[in-house]
């Protein structure tokens, strides 16, 4: 019994084995096929909305942005650079100082020309000094030598006719005259001698009264001879003496007029020393300008784009120091196709798009269009000016732009993936009732980056659901299974 069961259990254990054996052999049945599934489910496919709205026609340019306005700060003397106050993205205002040269040789220069003015107006000073006391001395000789004729000739008039009482007490009265004003002019000399003595006035000055002095002595001489020839009467010799004395006079008045030239010489003086003044005033103000050149300041309100210098670097004139840009308006400069210059004029708007700040749209405006394009290329150059709202923009920014030449309102609007093209024929697939895919020909007007302007013969209308993805499997008819979720 024992044997029997140990023979039982030993073939339920072999045929086991042959039987899993052959499963295991058997072949599986194959996976379902792409189209299978596409047959059961549909095709998996994404999907958008035809609307109706406006399109900008748009004329794309690229370009590189670059600053409305920028200038480089340069020197315009040579120098030793002493000082950098600025670095590469400081804010700077007009008159800000953004480098200082070295400044010893133009303020000793500086000092020169200001001694040199200070003598110059010296000795203009002592040249209209000299003219004055000149014409003074010049002035005062005529008037003495014209009272010696006059005294002269009196004294020849009573030596020729003998004089009478009343003209005695004429001569008489001009004596008392002439020694009241000596005695005056005296006191007068004596006290501008003690003030000259004390420093407390010039040698011109005390010159003046002086020679005021000498005359009044002469004046005063000259009375007392007339009144005394009137005492004496006339002599033959008298009449010849006197004679004498007339012609002496005269001669002296004549040299006094001839010395009465020292005028113009000192005038000459003066006008010399005069332009020297004013030679010296250039020299400084020439040498304060080199001064001033010598701190180089911003002329414009900006940011400082690059630092071309650095202290103890020796530059001449006009080599670049700093750069400052002024972003608050900037441009792209691009180039225009031939064919499209009839479209594009100044004023228009643009919509710019920067490589360098992803999803973000700058409002534009065409500010020039160039006359003169290449004869290579076609092209013409054009520049958009960008209003810059932030600081993001930099100079040298790769940039496109599309400029709007004109919007065309209340037209057919369909995501631009939703276009396809079959042997050069434009379409478009809807999805209809029952998820069942219709094809439509289209002719695209025009486009942008989201949208295809189309029209349709066929009876594509404004909220039809539209194929954007996975159209490149349906065929007209196609049943499809919409994956995001439009229906």
């Amino acid at each position: 019994m024992k044997k029997k069961l140990t023979t039982f259990i030993l073939i339920v254990f072999v045929l086991g084995g042959l039987f899993i054996a052959m499963a295991v052999r058997m072949p599986k049945p194959p996976p379902p096929s792409t189209r299978e599934i596409w047959a059961k489910e549909g095709i998996p496919v994404e999907t958008g909305t035809a609307v109706i709205g406006d399109m900008e026609q748009t004329v794309e340019v690229t370009g590189d942005i670059t600053a409305m306005t920028k200038v480089v700060l340069s020197s315009k003397i040579p120098g030793r650079i002493a000082r950098v106050l600025v670095r590469e993205g400081d804010k700077v205002a007009p008159g800000t100082t953004v480098a200082i040269l070295d400044q010893a040789d133009a303020l000793a220069n500086l000092e020169q020309a200001e001694a040199g003015l200070q003598a110059a107006r010296t000795r203009l000073s002592q040249a209209i000094t000299n003219a004055k006391v000149t014409r003074i001395q010049t002035k005062a000789a005529i008037e003495q030598a014209k009272a010696a004729v006059e005294s002269a000739e009196a004294r020849l008039a009573v030596a020729k006719n003998p004089a009478r009482s009343q003209e005695q007490l004429m001569a008489e009265n001009a004596v008392a005259s002439a020694k009241a004003n000596l005695e005056n002019a005296e006191a007068n000399y004596k006290r501008h001698q003690q003030l000259l003595k004390e420093g407390a006035i010039s040698q011109a000055a005390f010159d003046v009264v002086k020679t005021q002095y000498a005359v009044a002595q002469s004046e005063y001489k000259s009375a007392q001879e007339r009144l005394s020839l009137i005492k004496e009467g006339g002599r033959r010799e008298d009449i010849v003496a006197a004679q004498a004395a007339v012609d002496q006079a005269k001669e002296q008045l004549r040299t006094a007029r001839a010395n009465d030239a020292q005028n113009l010489l000192r005038e000459e003086d003066v006008r010399q020393a005069s332009a020297a003044v004013k030679q010296a005033e250039a020299a400084l103000a020439l040498a304060k300008q080199q001064l001033s050149y010598t701190v180089i300041k911003s002329t414009i309100s900006g940011e400082v784009a690059s630092r071309q210098a650095d202290p103890g670097q020796v530059v001449s004139a006009g080599q670049p120091i700093v750069e400052v840009v002024n972003l608050d308006s900037v441009y792209l400069k691009g180039e225009l196709s031939e064919k499209n210059l009839a479209v594009v004029r100044k004023g228009q708007p643009a919509n710019v798009r920067i490589d360098a700040i992803p999803g973000k749209v700058f409002r534009g405006v065409v500010d020039e269009i160039y006359p003169s394009g290449s004869v290579i290329s076609r092209n013409f150059p054009v520049r958009i000016r960008i209003d810059r709202a932030q600081s993001l923009i930099r100079p040298g920014m790769f940039a496109r732009a599309e400029i709007v030449t004109g919007v065309d309102r209340n037209v057919l609007l369909v995501p631009k993936d939703a276009v396809a093209e079959r042997h050069g024929t434009k379409l478009v697939f809807t999805v209809e009732r029952n998820n069942v895919a219709r094809r439509h020909d289209v002719i695209v007007v025009r486009e942008n980056r989201e949208y295809v302007e189309i029209t349709a013969t066929d009876g594509l209308r404004q909220g039809d659901v539209v194929v954007t993805r996975g159209h490149q499997n349906l065929q007209n008819g196609s049943v499809v299974n919409i994956t995001n979720g439009a229906k």
